[in-house]
């Protein structure tokens, strides 16, 4: 009888329902694959992707105006208020991209070399009005690839490109200073 006890013992409940814990993990791994330790780490998320064209774009636009401000300083006074916004659209941006470390992403692309300026200053505020309206719009392009939180931000920011181009389109350089329209 009592070898029949430490042979009960020896296959206890507990004992039994051990060996299928401890193997759990072997065949997780067997159902999933090994990695492959051989294949080049993913590249950035979509949410990357669109973060760093939108931060592309803003900074295309800020870019747009100090290359304006530079040629017509009389309209500093009319546009540095749409500068300000934009420079802290990009500060929003730029604060949300998170790169992991294992991610390997081009630097971002570097302004484009400064076209001339446009003949006069209103056509200076045209080319601004149409660039706020093309960058409203590409912004609204990005909605579908962006996270909630990121969607809300763009929307926001396509919104107040909007407002711009539409203020843009009702200031007059000339009421400033004769010499600037």
């Amino acid at each position: 009888m009592t070898e029949r006890r430490a042979t009960a013992r020896a296959f206890s409940r507990r004992r039994i329902l051990t060996v299928p814990a401890t193997m759990l993990p072997v065949a997780a791994i067997a159902a999933c694959g090994a990695p492959d330790l051989l294949a080049p780490p993913p590249g950035p998320s979509p949410s990357v992707r669109t973060l760093r064209a939108s931060i592309t774009a803003e900074q295309s636009l800020v870019d747009a105006y100090q290359r304006i401000l530079a040629a017509y300083p009389a309209l500093a006074a009319m546009l540095h208020p749409f500068l300000s916004q934009h420079d802290e659209h990009l500060a929003q941006l730029k604060g949300r991209l998170v790169i992991p470390p294992h991610v390997k992403v081009t630097p971002l692309p570097s302004p484009s070399a400064p076209a001339s300026p446009p003949a006069s200053a209103r056509a200076a505020i045209t080319m601004l009005g149409d660039a706020e309206r093309a960058a409203a719009a590409a912004q609204l392009g990005r909605l579908a690839a962006a996270t909630p939180s990121l969607a809300q931000l763009l929307a926001s920011i396509a919104a107040s490109e909007a407002t711009h181009a539409m203020a843009l389109s009702s200031l007059n350089p000339a009421a400033l200073n004769p010499a600037a329209g």
